[in-house]
């Protein structure tokens, strides 16, 4: 009876631990769109760097470690990627579709530097400059297979964001109208509140196709939801903040388009999420951070050809939510149409029919099961700039990230640290409790008639 007693609380243990396992595993596809949780969508765009140029060498995923030297075509040399030590290169490179073919070389990616002219196009940054973004990385999701909608430069691809088609515009001319809908037809129409914020907002420019939209402009004469980045710090502590946002760089200084400096601009973005933390629409967000375009650096990957614009080359995308699962390298094909796939997923809005018809819908990166994520605010109590996550009494917060650098982890191995550490604790726990138990059976049987009673 003793013995049955002592099995009790720690059977009561195992399945307490077990029990976030089976909710990590838990499929966020059954939800209605009016029980999802998320209930304000932050869409966040940077400018101008492709996967490998900023996440090459983190632990697990497509990276450099099998990367492609290329050829220099004036000096016949091979240039295998090299670490670019400062956060400032000394000039652009050319992601217009000429140089982006070039570069592509009908999927065989090896066109880079006859395309771009520079050895500079094979660097990637070290982590100590963009170390923010390795931090949230290893907390939230990382995706690694997330392509550009269009193999060329930001205004395209920022009308792709909008409407998953740039309507066959392929350059930056900002001297446009076009009259395809956009998503946020669609929220107007669903009376879905949305506000876009971006530097030099009243007029169309690399990352705001807007003002040249007829259908935008009919419904908002006086340009209204369009607003500068420098409010957003005062508008997110306001009640009632709009459902969806989008949030483009405050100027190029802070845009990472090269030759501006990458930590001011990772400096800028950290800012605007600890607001969205700090603030009371956390517990409801989520946060998706890419970048707009290649910018004609180097990236393995070759992208996959839907139509005759693209996709264009991956670039690196952070999922960060209180929902969004711990430390998962998320390998799931997708593009930026994934942001309109998920705001119509949120707010059960239509399809607009083009490419965010057969786009991902980025659920796969959330367990809506888990206990929701507090926020972490940078640097708060670790040192500041670095990775990994060290609190200043030299401890990590939580485990590595699995898997070698710029190395795919094998199939079926990608996991959410946080339920991949409780699922060893309970099968550990589990085992322990049949051990005891086991034994304890053992100790409370009669003996037998060939066995002498204990003592004598």
């Amino acid at each position: 009876m003793v013995a049955s007693r002592r099995v009790v609380p720690l059977t009561l243990l195992a399945l307490l631990l077990a029990a976030p396992v089976s909710q990590a595993f838990a499929s966020a596809t059954g939800l209605q769109a009016d029980t999802f949780p998320i209930k304000h969508l932050f869409i966040m765009v940077q400018e101008n760097h492709t996967f490998d140029n900023y996440f090459g060498y983190y632990p697990g995923v497509n990276g450099l470690a099998d990367a492609k030297p290329q050829l220099n075509p004036n000096t016949t040399a091979l240039v295998s990627p090299f670490e670019i030590n400062r956060a400032t290169i000394p000039k652009d490179l050319c992601h217009q579709p000429s140089c982006a073919r070039t570069d592509y070389d009908n999927g065989s990616m090896d066109g880079f530097i006859k395309g771009e002219q520079n050895n500079e196009t094979m660097g990637y940054f070290n982590p100590d400059l963009i170390s923010d973004y390795w931090d949230y990385a290893s907390q939230y999701v990382l995706m690694d297979n997330w392509y550009t909608p269009f193999m060329g430069p930001s205004l395209p691809n920022h009308i792709y964001l909008l409407a998953g088609q740039s309507g066959g515009i392929t350059n930056n001319n900002v001297n446009i109208t076009f009259s395809f809908p956009t998503i946020v037809d669609e929220l107007d129409s669903a009376h879905v509140p949305w506000v876009y914020y971006a530097g030099s907002h009243s007029v169309t420019n690399g990352w705001n196709p807007l003002p040249s939209s007829t259908t935008y402009k009919k419904d908002h004469p006086g340009l209204t939801n369009l607003e500068e980045t420098s409010d957003f710090p005062l508008d997110i502590q306001k009640p009632d903040f709009p459902s969806v946002a989008w949030l483009m760089p405050e100027s190029d200084d802070t845009s990472e388009h090269p030759p501006y400096n990458v930590t001011s601009g990772e400096l800028a973005v950290v800012s605007e999420i600890n607001d969205i933390m700090k603030s009371q629409y956390w517990s409801s967000s989520a946060i998706i951070l890419t970048w707009d375009d290649y910018g004609g650096w180097y990236d393995n990957a070759a992208p996959p050809q839907v139509d005759q614009y693209g996709f264009g080359f991956r670039v690196p995308a952070l999922i960060i939510s209180p929902f969004a699962k711990h430390g998962f390298v998320d390998d799931t094909l997708s593009e930026h149409a994934s942001t309109l796939k998920l705001i119509e997923t949120l707010f059960n809005l239509p399809s607009l029919g083009t490419r965010d018809a057969r786009a991902n819908n980025l659920l796969e990166a959330f367990n809506f099961e888990q206990v929701p994520r507090h926020p972490l605010v940078l640097p708060g109590p670790f040192v500041p700039d670095r990775y990994p996550l060290r609190y200043t009494n030299g401890s990590l917060l939580g485990p590595p990230p699995p898997g070698q650098p710029g190395t795919p982890l094998p199939p079926d191995t990608n996991y959410d640290l946080q339920y991949t550490g409780l699922l060893i604790v309970a099968v550990s726990a589990a085992v322990m409790v049949m051990a005891y138990a086991s034994s304890a059976r053992r100790r409370a049987a009669p003996p037998t008639q060939d066995s002498p009673p204990p003592g004598a």
